[in-house]
């Protein structure tokens, strides 16, 4: 069975989804679902500090002026690509100075534009929502 297919029985057994049922779910080694999880606590430990240090990260935010005096607050790091092939966080300043990780932070505006249309824009009010989010 598919991924999909194992999630919509354990939908189905329990009439809802959460990481938590999945997790107990996949607890049993006969699970199709087990060797999607990592169990070893030593790795898991580890992974789980870094989802905390990467929620740290991007808890930090800086407020600025705009040119009308309005108060405007960005988080102070956002991720752009790094030499190694994944990803660093750099300073929005010094995102700000670089044309190219500016252009790089663009794309990725348009990126998540493009996710949010394909994941909402099928209901009629999404472009209301956006509209009225932007203005």
């Amino acid at each position: 069975m598919s991924l999909r297919d194992e999630l919509q029985a354990v939908y189905e057994r329990h009439g809802k989804l959460t990481p938590r049922i999945v997790v107990a779910e996949a607890a049993d080694e006969s699970s199709p679902l087990h060797s999607r999880l990592e169990w070893d606590d030593k790795v898991a430990g580890h992974a789980w500090r870094l989802q905390q240090a990467h929620e740290l990260i991007r808890s930090v935010r800086v407020a600025y002026l705009e040119a009308d005096g309005r108060r405007s607050d960005v988080r102070a790091f956002h991720a752009v690509p790094s030499t190694d092939g994944g990803f660093e966080y750099r300073s929005a300043e010094d995102i700000a100075r670089d044309e190219v990780l500016t252009q790089v932070l663009l794309r990725e505006m348009e990126r998540d534009i493009a996710q949010l249309k394909s994941r909402w824009g099928h209901f009629k009010e999404f472009a209301t929502l956006l509209r009225e989010a932007v203005a």
